[in-house]
């Protein structure tokens, strides 16, 4: 049976939805912020039923799924003006739609959304609902719509639920569709009666790029190997696998380096080589710009759909956390043992005010503010000074992001490649490359390993008792410290690193 979820996998890409087919384990399955976006669609998809009438909710038996077309079928015979969740089998495909409502011209069906923009898939979603219910007798259809959140509301003291809301009529783009729809369902048909997946890669979005979650299963073998194409820093999935076809499956088969950016040919001939490859200008360059104290900065940061305080829109960035390593001199020196002024907020409340009030208390008044990807600290205390707009802070916060430097610069342009990067900037890929053999800065002995789990275990927070939220705050907190203590760390290489190349 193809399901309204696998059919868009199938427009996205055809092997990745035999694999969805037949039950092999997608990596989302594991992804804290994809479990929470799954939580989320269905808190707002319970939150969306309040602005329409009362309407018949359809339950879901599991996989009867026959049981539930009568069900809805029996709500529309009996006069049901509102239905939630009406669910159809036909032809061994199954649908479920959010929101029927009938008016006088036919039924207008609604597709809710927890995210603040309308994307392809989208689309494509509410295409397959139309495809199905106009091949049912029983519904004549009027128009189809797809509810999405309003960022440009925020909560006030006297909201209304749809505020958060807002409805775009996708009927003439779906209908254009529906040949699309009808030929993608026929091949889709046909990939499920195969004993392997298609050797080609087909899909209906040539031009966005989406991040495989079968690559275990659907990937050439040795593709996660650091010297393999599929590695490449900034390369396209579909360049990678026209290389492949040729039979360039690792860098060592790369015999013309012409076609390669300046950072990819460091790439190869780090990885080729097996060596670090060091442009001691870069990093100069770099440190050149830092000046004592330097404060070594991370924030933690969550969203939420429906906002729960005042002035907090839709999917608002959130901060609830923040580390701070302040290394006063050159020769000051940090190590396991070192405390980080650290904040974590109150779960209870909302975070920013206080979050901005002991940043500015804690991070000294001059020197550089070090981040890993400053766009986002710097992002942060942007919407910070937004919210506090009322007061003074708020040029005190945006002073901070002019002293603001990103260490990922002298690896991204080239100022020191490590083999073991493996074509990626992150501090997860450096710090290890970096600081071999220091159990102190190791991700993998944390509870919490990265910030989609910082993010959705603050947020759990409120459904945990004392002693669980106790254990959790404390794990949110060694997390966050390793962050900024690894920034020190990464920083102090880059010195050594000039020092040994002198």
């Amino acid at each position: 049976m193809i399901t309204k979820t696998n059919f868009i996998d199938g427009m996205q890409c055809q092997r990745c939805f035999w694999f969805k087919y037949n039950n092999y384990k997608d990596s989302k399955e594991d992804d804290p912020l994809a479990k929470q976006r799954l939580k989320d669609g269905e808190e707002v998809g319970q939150k969306v039923k309040e602005i329409f009438p009362k309407g018949v909710d359809i339950p879901f038996l599991g996989g009867d799924y026959l049981k539930m077309h009568d069900l809805t079928l029996e709500a529309i015979n009996q006069g049901a003006e509102v239905i939630f969740e009406g669910s159809f089998l036909i032809d061994g495909i199954f649908i479920r739609v959010d929101v029927m409502k009938k008016t006088p011209n036919g039924w207008d069906i609604y597709e809710v959304k927890s995210s603040s923009s309308l994307k392809p898939e989208h689309k494509e979603d509410v295409g397959i609902q139309w495809f199905v219910l106009n091949q049912i007798k029983e519904i004549k259809l009027q128009d189809v719509y797809v509810i999405i959140l309003n960022k440009e509301n925020s909560k006030r003291d006297n909201y209304q639920l749809k505020d958060f809301f807002r409805e775009r009529c996708l009927t003439e783009e779906v209908i254009l569709n529906q040949q699309n729809i009808s030929e993608t369902l026929n091949n889709l048909i046909k990939v499920t009666s195969m004993d392997s997946p298609p050797k080609l890669r087909k899909t209906n979005h040539p031009d966005k790029p989406h991040k495989c979650t079968f690559q275990e299963h659907c990937w050439p073998v040795g593709s996660n190997e650091k010297d393999s194409i599929f590695k490449l820093y900034r390369m396209r999935s579909k360049k990678k696998l026209s290389l492949y076809d040729q039979g360039i499956d690792t860098f060592s088969k790369i015999r013309n380096l012409s076609d390669f950016s300046d950072i990819q040919k460091i790439q190869i001939k780090s990885t080729v080589n097996n060596r670090e490859i060091v442009n001691k200008k870069i990093i100069e360059k770099f440190i050149s710009t830092i000046s004592y104290p330097i404060s070594y900065l991370d924030f933690e940061t969550y969203t939420e759909p429906l906002p729960s305080y005042n002035n907090q829109r839709p999917n608002e960035r959130m901060p609830f956390q923040f580390s701070l390593h302040i290394q006063e001199d050159e020769n000051t020196i940090i190590d396991a043992k070192t405390e980080s002024i650290e904040f974590l907020a109150n779960h209870l409340k909302d975070p920013r005010r206080d979050l901005a009030e002991a940043l500015l208390k804690d991070i000294p008044v001059k020197g550089t503010i070090i981040t890993y990807h400053k766009s986002f600290e710097k992002g942060v205390i942007e919407e910070l000074a937004n919210f506090c707009s009322d007061s003074d802070i708020s040029s005190q916060l945006r002073a901070l992001n002019n002293r603001i430097v990103d260490l990922k610069d002298p690896f991204a342009e080239g100022g020191y490649y490590h083999p073991d990067f493996a074509g990626s900037f992150s501090i997860k890929k450096v710090l290890p490359a970096l600081c071999k053999g220091d159990k102190n800065l190791k991700y993998d002995n944390l509870n919490i390993k990265n910030g989609g789990m910082a993010s959705t275990a603050f947020r759990e927070l409120k459904h945990m008792n004392k002693n669980e939220i106790q254990i959790l705050r404390e794990d949110l907190k060694k997390y966050c410290w390793l962050d900024t203590y690894a920034m020190y760390a990464i920083y102090e290489k880059l010195l050594e690193t000039i020092k040994k190349n002198s």
